[in-house]
């Protein structure tokens, strides 16, 4: 017999179990995880014969669309299944009642990032469309030092809230089709990057007002999970995250429309499944924007 439900107190430590054999993490992230994210009501259990077998988690996000449309919604996140209970369907029938669940709970869709490349093919048949993309590049030092600047633009760039930067993420996305977070979640994401040495950021010129959430995965790599300036800004913004960041390689994400000059490639990032009836249309011309998967 199983049981979908809601997490419950004193259950932790199975989740623990389940999300180091199955994503790898080591102990400290998952830790930290708990710690700083984690919420009883926002997670779903699988129980079968009495075990917790499954899980994933419902995040409230939002999705707003260029006409300022916003629709309420979840990113599913952390999905996973027991080694050991794998094949028998687990997962699908969670994801099939958190659809039900959202539902109820007046959310019109959901989003999720598969974690790898032949997971799109597998949520595709679970309902799940393409609708979110970034850009990806990478960049040695040498080629950010060669990007041409404009010499008027003088810009600063330093730490700021998570309050600060979701106003900051917003109005350059406003016109977008994009994914917006509460502002726990970013303040979550600060907590990561300045967990791995580095923090969420505000980059300014003159009365333009930008943002850049970054991650030190090494010594000698950067990873900017996200940058948000307009186009003819943007060198500028990345000279100045080397300047605060020294390494020698740079994973830059984008949303798809920004940075075409750095070359790299537009590759999906996250899909969606919609759940109530809305007037909205997922296609890949919309090239919406998710950003942060927390991952």
């Amino acid at each position: 017999m199983f049981e979908v439900r809601l997490a419950q107190k004193g259950e932790i430590v199975y989740q623990k179990e389940i999300w180091k054999l199955c994503f790898g993490d080591q102990d400290s992230y998952i830790d930290f995880y708990y710690a700083n994210r984690y919420k009883e009501h926002e997670t779903l259990l699988l129980l079968y014969n009495g075990d917790i077998s499954a899980m994933l988690t419902m995040i409230p996000v939002k999705l707003v669309t260029p006409d300022n449309q916003i629709f309420h919604a979840a990113m599913l996140y952390a999905i996973a299944t027991h080694p050991q209970k794998q094949n028998r369907g687990f997962a699908t029938h969670l994801m099939n009642y958190s659809d039900e669940y959202l539902k109820a709970n007046n959310k019109n869709l959901s989003v999720l990032v598969p974690a790898e490349e032949q997971l799109f093919s597998y949520y595709y048949k679970r309902g799940y469309e393409k609708g979110f993309y970034i850009r990806e590049t990478s960049l040695n030092r040498h080629k950010i030092d060669t990007l041409p600047i404009s010499q008027t633009h003088k810009g600063t760039i330093s730490p700021i809230v998570a309050e600060e930067y979701n106003l900051r993420r917003n109005k350059q996305l406003s016109d977008r089709f994009y994914i917006a977070y509460e502002d726990e979640d970013i303040n979550y994401q600060k907590k990561l990057s300045r967990q791995s040495g580095a923090d969420i950021y505000g980059i300014d010129f003159e009365k333009i007002q930008g943002c850049a959430a970054i991650e030190r995965l090494s010594l000698e790599k950067v990873l900017i999970k996200e940058i948000l300036l307009p186009e003819e800004l943007l060198n500028e913004g990345i000279k100045l995250i080397v300047q605060q960041l020294d390494a020698k390689e740079y994973i830059v994400r984008t949303p798809a429309y920004l940075g075409g000059h750095l070359g790299g490639s537009i590759r999906p990032f996250a899909m969606a499944k919609v759940h109530r009836k809305i007037n909205l249309e997922l296609t890949p011309e919309n090239l919406g924007y998710l950003g942060f998967a927390f991952d």
